[in-house]
């Protein structure tokens, strides 16, 4: 267990409260919602009017039949109101039926989400649909607010749902959308989804031939796209509507970045447009642990040809090699871009090993999570996190003393948070199993000992400086060794050591969930409890140390007594005692370095006046090593951060939609602490 300072609160972070919709059910069973005083579809003829308006007058089925006959293909769709998921639902069968090769990103943002109960009941009127409809319910996020990235058929079709205000989600949103659907409730009804203000954003987000259409013609609507910049056009409705809009932007995609664009000249710096890949080729990874394998199969499933270097002869050797590592969420009591950021890859984690375990050895156990209030500090921690920021129940619960007992299957003396999505994992089976894909090959006891940028390449140097690869796109994801690298040097990584211990279980008791404290204790494997972890800053032994076992079980006993009793610890000798030693490595704010390497010379040049004005404005965007990204200062948050990490790396590489907001690209961009600096003069 990582003990951590205190993430710094931000006024812009997200809260994770969500209010669902409200749903009236019409004679006919038409669902109504009691917010907006309108339908969502017709029972008799919703799914023809999803085709006509949205499907055929956006002209998707020859734009996916061209799309077809090119190699790795892509498309993007962009909603306002994603409602029962209808209109997602309908081209993803669409494009399974012309195009099953080609990718769909599908963006989408809803203030008022469905219960997953009324989405069943809802859906239920098109069992033509059951199959999408079956996997959207099954994979249908925990209802917190924020961007939630789902996968389906095997990441060829993605689902980006942002659960709040739609000005608010687009405006700090980054992709490029090919065709929108504007399907908010009627303007008269819900004027805010159809402002000029969310007008200008879907430009920005759009590109020269992006498409709309909308089931209403009126005139403010049309007067507002226009002002926005898209050619509108008036067509027949569908159905008794006489007219409906459609159109297209027609400006450049120069013209739009100087003209709409404001967010990039905001943070000039965070602006990468220059170090995207366009096509699909070859990409070498350095690392193999959960950061590298992660970025690896993301870019795998994308079609990218992958070849992974491990300095060890099996993969999650380090910091990734522990046989037991925990899944959870510990929230902090105020919005923070920490809390912003863990509970978009909790969620995402959560969803991806229940997916990927389906075809692949067992290595993921959902069987929740106690966050116990060990202390009096604890318990005033929790409940006002619970009173500040109500949860789903699917997300987290508070209980009792007695509620956890029977939860855990033990006798626990508090109660606490549980996350009854958590659970524990082996890492390195996850590793292995993520570097098993076809188009990955792996390279084992390879150390790789320097990068040269040689043109437009990347080359690949041997510890005996013999070059064993070449690839203009390098993802560095070997922790704290990141810094061996001229490229990469500098960087503001530490190194933590943290021990964990391993006992025997005791036959005649069963722990049924991960306790978690000051330490952690995980239902036993092969009849044997690990527990964990110590955090020590300035040690690099790499033996188990007697003073750290010790650590680890006076925390158990703190936290369990009844399990410490029964598993008789006074009485264990040193033979019974075992761990392991790994070494986390983590940054000063505790979130990971995740995207492209900034040029260093050119961010002193280009920035310099930072030094004495903080506040300093400029439209010079930052410059970032071509095809150089990183994955790296995961901590002890590996599990929970790693996948949705490759997912972002993806992203830039592939310019896909990304898969969390804005905000938090920035946040993690490895570029920031530059700019702190800068700020500080510091440097």
């Amino acid at each position: 267990m990582n003990i951590q300072k205190k993430p710094v609160t931000n006024p812009t972070a997200k809260s994770p409260s969500i209010t669902t919709a409200k749903l009236d059910w019409g004679q006919d069973g038409t669902p109504i919602s009691s917010q907006f005083g309108d339908i969502y579809f017709s029972k008799q003829n919703g799914l023809a009017e999803t085709r006509y308006v949205f499907l055929e007058k956006n002209n998707l089925s020859k734009r996916l039949f061209q799309l077809a006959q090119t190699r790795f293909s892509r498309f993007c769709i962009g909603e306002t109101g994603f409602g029962t998921g209808l209109n997602f639902l309908s081209a993803w069968q669409l494009r399974d039926e012309i195009a099953p090769e080609c990718r769909l990103h599908f963006v989408s943002v809803e203030k008022y989400p469905l219960s997953r109960d009324d989405l069943i009941k809802a859906l239920s009127f098109w069992p033509e649909l059951n199959i999408y409809a079956e996997r959207l319910i099954s994979d249908y996020p925990a209802l917190t607010a924020g961007w939630h990235h789902l996968s389906f058929c095997d990441h060829r079709v993605e689902l980006n749902l942002f659960l709040g205000n739609a000005l608010e989600g687009y405006a700090d949103y980054q992709g490029a959308i090919d065709a929108w659907f504007l399907d908010g409730f009627a303007p008269a009804k819900n004027p805010p989804m159809w402002s000029s203000a969310l007008f200008m954003e879907l430009a920005r987000l759009s590109h020269e031939g992006t498409s709309f259409s909308t089931f209403t013609a009126a005139s403010a609507v049309r007067e507002g796209l226009k002002k926005a910049g898209f050619e509108v056009n008036r067509t027949r409705g569908f159905g008794r509507k006489r007219h409906m809009l459609t159109g297209v932007l027609p400006v450049s995609a120069q013209l739009r970045e100087t003209q709409l664009n404001t967010r990039q000249i905001a943070a000039p710096w965070f602006a990468t447009n220059n170090n995207r890949q366009s096509d699909i080729g070859n990409a070498v990874v350095i690392g193999g642990g959960l950061a590298g394998t992660s970025a690896a199969v993301s870019l795998a499933r994308r079609g990218w040809r992958v070849v992974l270097y491990e300095c060890n002869q099996q993969l999650g050797n380090e910091a990734s090699g522990n046989q037991q590592g925990i899944l959870y969420n510990k929230l902090s009591a105020e919005p923070s871009i920490n809390s912003d950021f863990y509970t978009a890859g909790y969620l995402y984690s959560q969803r991806q090993f229940t997916q990927f375990q389906i075809n692949h050895e067992k290595f993921w156990h959902a069987c929740g999570v106690l966050q116990l209030g060990y202390d009096a500090e604890e318990e005033r921690r929790q409940a006002r996190f619970m009173a500040g920021n109500p949860q789903p129940s699917s997300m987290v619960v508070p209980v009792n003393s007695q509620q956890a007992s029977e939860i855990a299957g033990i006798t626990l003396t508090t109660g606490g948070l549980f996350f009854p999505s958590g659970g524990w994992a082996t890492p390195n089976v996850i590793c292995k199993q993520q570097a098993s894909h076809a188009n990955i090959e792996l390279k084992l006891g390879v150390q790789i000992a320097q990068i040269r940028q040689d043109n437009d390449a990347w080359l690949l140097f041997d510890d005996h400086e013999q070059l064993v690869a070449s690839s203009k796109v390098l993802i560095i994801a070997n922790a704290h060794g990141a810094n061996q690298f001229e490229a990469t040097q500098g960087l503001p990584l530490k190194t933590i050591r943290g021990q964990t211990t391993d006992i025997p279980a005791n036959p005649n008791i069963s722990l049924n969930a991960v306790l978690c404290g000051k330490g952690y204790i995980g239902p036993a494997i092969a009849g044997r409890h690990h527990m964990g972890a110590t955090f020590n800053l300035d040690c690099a032994e790499e033996e188990c140390r007697t003073i750290d076992h010790q650590t680890n079980l006076t925390q158990l006993a703190e936290l369990a007594p009844s399990l410490a009793a029964d598993l008789n610890l006074s009485t264990l000798s040193d033979r019974d005692i075992s761990g392991r030693v790994g070494f986390r490595c983590t940054t000063p704010d505790y979130l990971p370095l995740v995207g492209p390497v900034p040029d260093r010379c050119a961010f002193l040049s280009d920035y310099a006046s930072l030094r004495k004005n903080a506040l300093f404005r400029t439209t010079v965007t930052g410059t970032y090593l071509p095809g150089l990204y990183l994955s790296v200062g995961h901590g002890s948050k590996g599990l929970t951060s790693c996948p949705l990490a490759g997912e972002l790396i993806a992203a830039y590489i592939n310019q896909e939609p990304f898969p969390i907001s804005t905000q938090l690209t920035h946040a993690l961009n490895p570029g920031r602490f530059l700019i702190r600096s800068l700020k500080r003069n510091k440097i």
